[in-house]
């Protein structure tokens, strides 16, 4: 090898990778966390790296991991590696990584292509032009400006070292070398598998290059398809088979096509390649439903791509026998291309065109462009052979230069590349929801700080939601995302759609944390403490709950409920979550109510933050609540009225939620009645009170105070409703309706009170209501109660 071979080699390798380089300060974008800053195993380093060859590679993701799709460990292994040595993930570091990995392939592939076209004695140009029509090519964009992509990169580099290093050690390896080889092409299939139909390079280049037999030119491949069968070998022992979401026709769209539409469908996606090859504008990172949609045969486009592939078909069968290198390059070109091809039903991949899968088809394609504008010359222009293909090319790579250096500019980070992207592909589902995921999470991290600006990119937001639910129907096979887009909602204030929305998301997936906390808490703020009570219980056994203000909010609502054992019970527990103030003070309120001072005392400890008005609430409410708990119902006003002036301006509802009712209380023990009255429907009507004991007093001071017959009835009766079900209770209620002379509905009532306490007060009622009613029966069967020894009537 001359040393202009390395000139031009190491020149064009400089140039391709120098048109990424402004990717050194970008971000990480799209799923470049699912192989660093979201794996939760090449976070540690090297600490659990075994881990990464034990499992498929979607193992170790932090969203849904499922042990199946792909097997490429290595990859993962060089991110763990990339971790330990600089201490943790940074974005910058590995996309250095994606431009040397780029300038290694580039090297390595402009020897293998000045020694292969070396063979044909043709000139050092064609390999140079190939190389450089190659190195800045835009559909290369995704691959080298996406951390993820590094298993491309990678799979590229070992495979065709391996071929490299078989070719020179032609025509007979030594058994170490054979080591070396197989070892390295090994390592490819571990970075990522679609390097398996570069065995079909190695018995191409035999075939056509060194003029072996075709047998002969298979026996040369079978080494390199005994490595590829020892790693499906693996990968079908690690992998489990089950099917994943990814097999959906949000994906690709050929899970619903058969027969005829699929085939017609897939020319009409070979074609869209092509055309990616030669005008590579718009691009892309994600065509999904429905930027291509299913075809027929009706469509003149796919009979356009039929007689395309059908003509370049035949002229790989007609060059074949004459070993023309046109053939090679449309046979180089269809073997790497089969991988996504989606040939066969079982075959199918989980995107419908990705720009990513003509990273090595887009070689054969180089090739043959240079190749057949070198025979054009040849034919037309045979003493300045030179001149077509530079009149064509050199315009091609200028062009080509500057589309891919302005396409890397927007993978600058998940904003620019999904803002791009609707543009480019409005019709995917995809690129609305990336984009409106983006949009959510930069409206929220604003909201703070700059309110007015947020709240614009939150309306972005809720469009590009809106136009994906409108993409993909009324099916909606992505229902995670009503979540994210009820949290929008939320933000932005319309509290009603947000619910319908979270309704919709406990529909198709009952099981979803989010939409039932977020009801829990609609629920809660609405007032009604038992439908948050049941949302929040259900959020319990929901999948991944964040249990430290699930318990939290929980124990609130217990404790605005009444249900002060429960309420406690619930706020402890989210203490072994974290340990916040106002969890605390909760407890020490609580625990203050029920009487139980030492507890409520260490819980209410204040703290340096604390205001004046924070240290006077807990003071009066400790003391009130202690006179309370004994009886002592002055001091106990007392205390209590110290927190009426302060009760709102210490979130006091929050704190203390049974206020009212026991400062209402205490007034009524103190001969306050009509003051009293005013505090229990301040409990009732403002803090949603359902506390039994509140309705009993209401319903008392109704029935003897203010003599308001229906109305102690109603008080009585929602005493029972909320639990109060006492002999006492059923007396209360029975003497309102028989005061106002209802009978007949207080015979149910009364006899629910002899249930529980056979008492003569009851016994006798029912007697004398049975006797108005001229019922003889039971008239006869209440007096044998009241006097059993046969006293006459």
């Amino acid at each position: 090898m001359n040393q202009t071979t390395w000139i031009w080699i190491l020149l064009i390798a400089f140039f391709g990778t120098l048109l990424y380089i402004q990717t050194i300060g970008f971000d990480y974008t799209l799923d470049d966390g699912i192989y660093a800053n979201s794996n939760r195993v090449t976070l540690k380093g090297l600490e659990e790296w075994p881990e990464l060859f034990k499992y498929g590679s979607m193992n170790f993701i932090e969203i849904s991991p499922v042990n199946t799709g792909i097997y490429r460990p290595l990859t993962l292994l060089t991110f763990a590696v990339e971790n330990e040595l600089v201490g943790k993930f940074d974005p910058g570091v590995s996309h250095s990584i994606n431009l040397l990995l780029y300038f290694a392939l580039l090297v390595v592939l402009g020897f293998l292509l000045a020694e292969l076209i070396q063979v044909k004695k043709l000139p050092w140009w064609v390999p140079a032009l190939i190389l450089l029509l190659y190195a800045v090519h835009p559909l290369h964009v995704e691959v080298v400006a996406s951390a993820k992509s590094r298993d491309t990169l990678l799979s590229s580099l070992f495979a065709f070292s391996a071929i490299l290093i078989w070719w020179r050690t032609q025509p007979m390896p030594k058994m170490w070398q054979w080591a070396v080889i197989l070892g390295i092409y090994f390592l490819s299939l571990l970075s990522k598998e679609e390097s398996i139909p570069l065995i079909a390079l190695v018995g191409l280049i035999a075939y056509f290059f060194q003029r072996k037999s075709a047998l002969q030119a298979m026996r040369a491949a079978l080494p390199f398809a005994g490595a590829a069968a020892v790693y499906l070998l693996i990968r079908g022992l690690v992998l489990d088979t089950a099917a994943t979401t990814y097999d959906s026709y949000i994906n690709s769209i050929l899970y619903v096509a058969d027969g005829f539409q699929r085939l017609a469908t897939n020319f009409y996606i070979y074609l869209e390649y092509v055309k990616l090859l030669f005008f590579p504008h718009p691009l892309s990172w994600d065509y999904s439903f429905s930027q291509l949609s299913v075809q027929s045969f009706s469509s003149p486009w796919v009979w356009v791509s039929v007689v395309l592939f059908g003509a370049l078909i035949w002229l790989a069968y007609r060059g074949f026998k004459g070993r023309s290198l046109i053939s090679f390059g449309l046979i180089f070109y269809f073997a790497a291309f089969s991988i996504f091809a989606n040939l066969l039903p079982s075959l199918t991949i989980g995107s419908n065109l990705g720009e990513r899968f003509l990273f090595v088809p887009s070689l054969a394609f180089a090739f043959l462009a240079v190749y057949g504008l070198f025979l054009l010359g040849k034919k037309w222009m045979p003493n300045r052979l030179h001149l077509i293909p530079l009149l064509v090319l050199v315009p091609v790579v200028f062009g080509f230069s500057w589309k891919t250096f302005d396409r890397a500019k927007v993978w600058k980070d998940n904003l620019s590349i999904t803002r791009n992207d609707v543009e480019s592909a409005p019709k995917s589902w995809r690129t609305h929801t990336f984009y409106a995921e983006e949009l959510r999470r930069v409206g929220l991290a604003a909201l703070k700080d700059h309110p007015d600006s947020a709240k614009a990119t939150l309306q972005e937001a809720k469009k590009e939601y809106e136009i994906m639910f409108g993409i993909l129907g009324k099916d909606l096979p992505v229902s995670q995302y009503l979540a994210t887009y009820a949290e929008v909602l939320i933000n932005l204030g319309d509290s009603a759609m947000a619910v319908t929305v979270l309704e919709e998301n406990i529909e198709r997936n009952p099981k979803a944390f989010y939409p039932l906390f977020q009801l829990g808490r609609f629920a809660y703020e609405g007032g009604e403490y038992e439908k948050a009570i049941d949302y929040y219980q259900k959020a319990l056994q929901a999948q991944n709950p964040n249990f430290g203000p699930l318990y939290r909010n929980l124990g609130l609502s217990y404790s605005r409920n009444s249900e002060k054992d429960k309420a406690i019970v619930a706020l402890e527990k989210s203490l072994e979550y974290f340990d916040g103030p106002e969890i605390r003070r909760a407890l020490g309120f609580l625990y203050s109510e029920l009487g139980q001072t030492e507890k409520a005392a260490r819980y209410l400890a204040t703290d340096e933050n604390a205001s004046a008005e924070e240290i006077a609430f807990i003071n009066a409410t400790m003391l009130g609540n202690i006179a309370f708990g004994k009886g002592d119902f002055q001091t106990s006003l007392s205390e209590y009225k110290k927190i009426e002036p302060i009760y709102e301006e210490v979130d006091g509802k929050t704190k203390f939620p049974t206020f009212y009712s026991a400062l209402a209380k205490s007034l009524l023990e103190t001969g306050d009645t009509l003051s009293s009255k005013t505090f229990f429907l301040r409990a009732v009507d403002e803090m949603g009170s359902k506390d039994p004991v509140v309705f009993t007093n209401l319903g008392t001071i109704a029935f003897h105070k203010d003599q308001n017959y229906p109305q102690a009835e109603r008080y009585f009766q929602q005493a029972i409703d909320y639990g109060s079900t006492t002999y006492e209770s059923y007396m209360n209620l029975a003497s309102a309706l028989l005061i106002q002379r209802k009978e007949r509905q207080a015979i149910p009532v009364l006899e629910k009170a002899v249930a529980i306490q056979a008492s003569r007060a009851a016994v006798g009622n029912l007697y004398l209501v049975h006797k108005s009613l001229g019922n003889t029966e039971e008239m006869n069967r209440y007096h044998q109660l009241l006097f059993p020894a046969g006293v006459p009537q």
